[in-house]
């Protein structure tokens, strides 16, 4: 079910009265499970004007509601409202509320990893732990569902923030385990979506710098961006002196250290945002790490400085802004992915394309390639306009794809960039198959994203997804461009059609490609 809604600016009765009325009509199920005076209360806090009464009305309604649909919702406006204003310790003082209420929920789980991670930085005790949480958030972030009343962009920023914070507390512990690997692919993670916070760099660099294929050109660039990041805190002296001296043990001068701390005062966007880091390079101004002495598996890491708060307290807006150049192209190296055996398919489709004109031919076709899927392959429909929506999630059952279909609905918007790294990072997380393939049936408009290009090809390089792309009705150069591209940097392919009736045609191009028997 879609819920989208729009805050009436207006007398605070006539908007409690317009909200109560949209909510018990989207939310049934919510309204089921929560008494009127309930519901009333929590649609009269979500509709004040002003957050600081926004805030506390829904402080006390999550103080005092029963355990349920709407408390839990409650509790994560709350949280997301203290995260989005950086005053994460009131954000954290919430997450044993709402893991009492849901204790699978992402958000509580993120959180509360905050707790063992001083046990965790001092020496590897609860490290097991950890890594345990971590990785538990981190399955059940699919399934976290939006409030009733928060928009959906912020949504997309709130799983964000939990994502982010699960992978680093994951990568912290498997680095203290001395998984240096995995310990990389965490991290990255992490420092894509919070490129300025110190310690995940910090501890990026040391799994660059040990175990098995170390990254040098990658880990002492990253060293000293944690440098400049600590600079000015407790922790900085001794985080540049340690970083220092590792360069120097290392074999490099201090000449060419200096060097490095002056190209990572400003992030390299090749080395700072995008996860896929082993094909970056240095800036030209930048020297060659030193090649000799690289740690081994058994190395020891010093841990990192006790960091007691966040070194970056306040969230930067340049995270989630898209600042880059709309016709950059993606930058990424190409993985070798699977491409036989069963498939996990993600379909993605822009809703506008499902209005009156296109309808038959796009939600027609699809159902009938879906129906000639091999047994063993699963597949996803997720729609997106200004929301992404989960028509219905993966499985194998045809019947429940063939309803997903037909029940998308045409709305304005085009979060494109958004979708693409959402639907990406989701068969990362839950497919059942290497064989991962994304379907993207779009206009190549991309309106309001918040993810910037770079941001979605880092997601999608982690995620190793084969991304096929119809383009309909592309009317400009500009977004032929952006699904060209799209498709060519994993391997998969585009066609571009200008109308309804050749879509077929389009859709037994790619099912063939698949491997999917689609010749009628």
């Amino acid at each position: 079910m879609t819920f989208k809604l729009h805050i009436a600016h207006g007398k605070p009765a006539q908007s409690a009265a317009w909200l109560l009325l949209a909510l018990v009509a989207a939310a049934p199920f919510a309204f089921a499970q929560s008494s009127s005076n309930e519901l009333s209360d929590y649609t009269d806090a979500v509709a004040r004007v002003r957050p600081s009464e926004r805030l506390a009305l829904l402080e006390r309604f999550a103080t005092d509601a029963q355990p349920g649909p709407l408390k839990i919702d409650a509790l994560e406006l709350v949280i997301w409202e203290y995260l989005r204003q950086g005053q994460f310790s009131d954000a954290f003082a919430w997450a044993d509320a709402l893991a009492a209420t849901d204790k699978d929920n992402a958000v509580a789980i993120a959180l509360l990893t905050n707790n063992l991670r001083p046990a965790v930085n001092k020496g590897g005790a609860q490290a097991e732990q950890l890594l345990k949480m971590a990785s538990h958030g981190l399955d059940t972030l699919p399934q976290l569902q939006r409030p009733l009343g928060m928009n959906g962009a912020d949504f997309i920023l709130l799983k964000r923030q939990a994502y982010a914070m699960l992978s680093s507390a994951a990568g912290l512990a498997e680095l203290r385990r001395k998984d240096y690997v995995s310990a990389r692919l965490y991290l990255r993670n992490a420092v894509a979506l919070r490129p300025d916070n110190a310690e995940d760099v910090y501890n990026l660099a040391l799994a660059d710098l040990n175990g098995s294929a170390p990254n040098p050109e990658e880990g002492y660039w990253y060293l000293a961006r944690a440098v400049v990041l600590s600079r000015g805190t407790p922790q900085g002296l001794e985080i540049g002196r340690s970083a220092r001296a590792r360069y120097v043990k290392d074999g490099g001068s201090t000449t060419d250290w200096n060097q490095f701390l002056a190209a990572a005062v400003t992030p390299n966007t090749n080395l700072a945002s995008t996860p896929a880091m082993a094909t970056a390079t240095p800036p030209d101004a930048m020297p060659r790490p030193p090649s000799t002495n690289t740690a081994s598996d058994t190395a020891v890491v010093p841990p990192p400085p006790t960091i007691s708060k966040p070194l970056n307290p306040q969230p930067s807006p340049s995270v989630w802004a898209d600042d880059t150049n709309s016709s950059q192209p993606f930058i990424r190296k190409r993985r070798v992915l699977a491409t036989t055996g069963p498939m996990s398919l993600g379909i993605l489709v822009e809703t506008s394309l499902a209005n009156k004109e296109n309808r038959a031919a796009v939600i027609d076709n699809l159902i009938d390639m879906l129906r000639r899927m091999n047994d063993r392959d699963e597949a996803f429909i997720l729609t997106y306009d200004n929301n992404l929506v989960f028509e219905q999630d993966l499985t194998n059952d045809p019947h429940q794809l063939e309803q997903a279909m037909e029940s998308i609905k045409p709305q304005k918007g085009a979060v494109l960039d958004d979708a693409v790294a959402f639907a990406a990072g989701h068969l990362a997380r839950i497919a059942k198959y290497p064989n991962r393939v994304l379907l993207v049936i779009s206009d190549g408009r991309n309106v309001d994203s918040h993810s910037s290009p770079v941001q979605t090809s880092a997601e999608i390089n982690e995620a190793g997804v084969r991304i096929y792309c119809i383009g309909l009705d592309v009317t400009d150069a500009e977004g032929q461009y952006r699904l060209r591209e799209l498709a060519a940097s994993t391997g998969g392919q585009s066609r571009f059609i200008s109308t309804p009736g050749q879509f077929r045609d389009a859709t037994r191009y790619i099912a063939q490609n698949l491997g999917i028997d689609f010749r009628f």
